[in-house]
């Protein structure tokens, strides 16, 4: 969180990565330390609040999670850090997709700073439990760096998580960018990616087995 607070002293700031890697705990862990508020554009009762508006000038920190799904966001985005009062802080969260919506448009130029968060990496867990390196590395591999899936009590909850965040994924990320009756592909295709990893890599041979072009 020190990346992050070094650059919210700055410019505005967009924290993107994965789904359920950590950026609403970690947003809420820099409010508790200096205070502030968190909005998610998902839930009805915040949603109103940030269409109107209608949040607290004098918090230190605003946090506003997903309004990268308003439209014309980056507009209203725009004039949302351009008018908000001097000192309060601007975070804006959201998943990876994000960093794609953002690309297109030159009205945020020069107002962002841009910070992606990463599974827990092998040294993160060495850190955290004490583990010699072999025994992290073999430990992510199994689990994955997903806080969830790692922190389990055991493998059986890992997968049951994986299992539901795999079908979230595909039914919730892919739609942004693909027609309904592809998702069915892409599903298949993501399977077969789990098959394939080590092994060098034929869009050709994929095209084939999925009967697409």
């Amino acid at each position: 969180d020190q990346c992050v607070q070094a650059d919210l002293a700055r410019k505005m700031v967009f924290l993107t990565g994965p789904r359920q890697v950590g950026k609403t705990t970690l947003s809420r862990q820099l409010i508790s330390q200096r205070g502030g508020q968190y909005l998610n554009y998902d839930v009805a009762a915040d949603r109103a609040i940030i269409l109107n508006q209608r949040w607290s000038p004098q918090a230190p920190l605003l946090v506003l999670d997903e309004v990268h799904k308003m439209p014309s966001w980056k507009a209203w985005l725009k004039g949302v850090y351009d008018g908000k009062p001097q000192g309060q802080q601007l975070l804006v969260t959201g998943s990876a997709r994000m960093d794609t919506f953002r690309q297109g448009g030159e009205s945020l130029a020069g107002r962002f700073f841009g910070l992606r968060l990463h599974p827990i990496s092998v040294r993160e867990w060495c850190d955290h439990t004490g583990a010699e390196p072999e025994a992290a590395l073999a430990h992510l591999l199994e689990r994955g760096g997903f806080p969830e899936p790692c922190l389990a009590p055991d493998a059986t909850e890992a997968q049951r998580w994986r299992r539901q965040y795999f079908d979230g994924l595909v039914r919730n990320d892919v739609l942004e960018f693909s027609r309904i009756q592809e998702v069915a592909a892409i599903r298949l295709f993501a399977e077969m990616l789990r098959t394939r990893v080590g092994s060098p890599l034929s869009l050709a041979s994929i095209a084939r087995d999925l009967a697409v072009s």
